[in-house]
């Protein structure tokens, strides 16, 4: 359950970031905002891999290139969105990216629909418009 663990720290983190990212936001641009985020992000990467001293390097690498070129796009959206909406909004919308790795895990890798998990689902969408009205 190490798991559990790290998906809650990454949810604190995930809601500092939609904070510290509304506020930028105020101050800068949509591109400007990616790009210092995405700036210091890379900084603090480099320094825990350079303690690390574990970065993979094998053929999967270029998987990086498209994935990578889905997430700015997915990112600018962000925060554009954020900069001309509320972010108690946006940020609950926009997490409804849940939907495409759940349906993912339940169709492609078979993972097991069980009734709690669509109440889960149901919840989470209903959650979502509540949120945004």
């Amino acid at each position: 359950m190490d798991y559990i663990k790290y998906a809650f720290i990454a949810m604190v983190g995930w809601g500092f970031w939609a904070i510290g990212s509304k506020i930028m936001t105020r101050y800068f641009n949509t591109v400007s905002t990616s790009f210092w985020i995405s700036l210091c992000s890379i900084i603090f990467l480099s320094l825990y891999m350079i303690f690390r001293k574990n970065l993979m390097i094998n053929k999967y690498v270029f998987y990086a290139l498209p994935i990578g070129f889905i997430c700015l796009i997915a990112i600018l959206a962000f925060y554009k969105a954020l900069k001309i909406g509320p972010i108690s909004v946006v940020v609950p919308l926009t997490n409804m990216y849940v939907i495409f790795p759940v349906l993912f895990g339940f169709i492609v890798l078979k993972e097991p629909i069980t009734l709690t998990r669509i109440i889960g689902i149901i919840c989470a969408v209903l959650a979502t418009i509540f949120l945004s009205l």
